[in-house]
């Protein structure tokens, strides 16, 4: 556990030598990692990549033999892995096999709900996980179905109930975040929500949502500015609002590799425009410290505004609430 936490304090200490110091110091493996085990989804969420049938993978699910190269190259200097990017986890066919290899990372997954039945449920009380964050997007089937097309809230409710149950009975330490994506069609059912997670005894969040074309987003602004990401411009148009952060922490913290074994910058590289490296030609230091990256980082540091997926990242600004 030594070992994590100072690998961790030197790569934020590598990010202020060149924030504030200028000076070039090639960060140690990243303390954080995010492992896509699936890149397809049983949904067909409107603004999401899979759901629109836009992510292109060779592989929908990481292979086992891959998954578990990538722990044992991070195991002792990984604080968390967090074991979902574009589609949903939990379809993986050895799903438990595979968050068991990274036992002792505080890894976190992040599902739809769809697939919390009762061997499920038990299994996750019982695994290495840490925490599990369950998309609930409406205290009503239609508020829930505006976004999540396809979803059963029927199933997602029982599920989550069932869940905080075996978790309780079990007295697993797993914690269980119901996450509320807010857009104008649920926003009035945020409080009736929140007491739902209350009443299981789970954890809750409002997220902001992320749009895929930012001159769209007015189809789901909320009325609380607060809670969005988008700037409605005097003629009436949107517009991602800039992050006014220079460089950014996560090109020295953590990194997000793909089914295919493809490793990329962040989560906001959703086209799979950016790759660093791919894994099985490259260990994941080499590709980590290597030049590609290592211009990558610069460019995001000398002007974050002209790298194409930095501009409607909200670096800086409050996601969660």
């Amino acid at each position: 556990m030594a070992t994590t936490f100072l690998n961790a304090s030197y790569s934020v200490f590598s990010y202020a030598a060149k924030r504030y110091g200028g000076i070039r110091a090639n960060p140690p493996l990243p303390p954080a990692i995010s492992v896509e085990l699936s890149s397809v989804c049983n949904l067909a969420c409107p603004e999401c990549v899979t759901g629109i049938g836009l992510t292109r993978r060779v592989n929908s699910f990481i292979n086992y033999d891959l998954a578990e190269e990538i722990a044992a190259q991070s195991r002792g200097r990984v604080l968390s892995a967090w074991l979902s990017y574009q589609g949903e986890p939990m379809m993986h066919p050895e799903f438990f096999r595979v968050t068991g290899l990274f036992a002792g990372m505080n890894p976190v997954i992040s599902t739809n709900g769809h697939y919390l039945g009762r061997e499920n449920c038990r299994k996750l009380a019982d695994s290495p996980l840490k925490r599990i964050i369950i998309s609930w997007d409406g205290a009503t089937p239609s508020a829930y179905n505006i976004y999540r097309k396809g979803g059963d809230h029927s199933i997602v409710t029982e599920g989550i109930r069932r869940l905080a149950s075996i978790v309780k009975e079990r007295r697993s330490k797993l914690e269980i975040i119901i996450q509320f994506l807010v857009h104008r069609g649920n926003e009035h059912e945020t409080g009736a929500a929140s007491a739902f997670a209350r009443s299981v005894g789970a954890g809750f969040r409002v997220k902001s949502m992320q749009v895929l074309d930012p001159s769209e987003a007015g189809k789901w602004a909320p009325s609380d500015p607060r809670w969005s990401r988008y700037l409605k411009g005097e003629d009436g148009g949107w517009r991602a609002e800039e992050s006014s952060a220079k460089g950014c922490l996560r090109m020295w913290t953590s990194t997000v590799i793909t089914t295919d074994g493809d490793v990329i910058p962040c989560c906001y590289d959703k086209n799979i425009r950016h790759v660093m490296g791919t894994l099985g030609q490259q260990t994941l230091s080499q590709i980590w410290r290597g030049e590609r990256y290592s211009s990558f980082r610069e460019r995001v540091m000398r002007n974050r505004r002209q790298v194409d997926i930095c501009k409607s990242c909200p670096e800086g600004k409050r996601l969660f609430f």
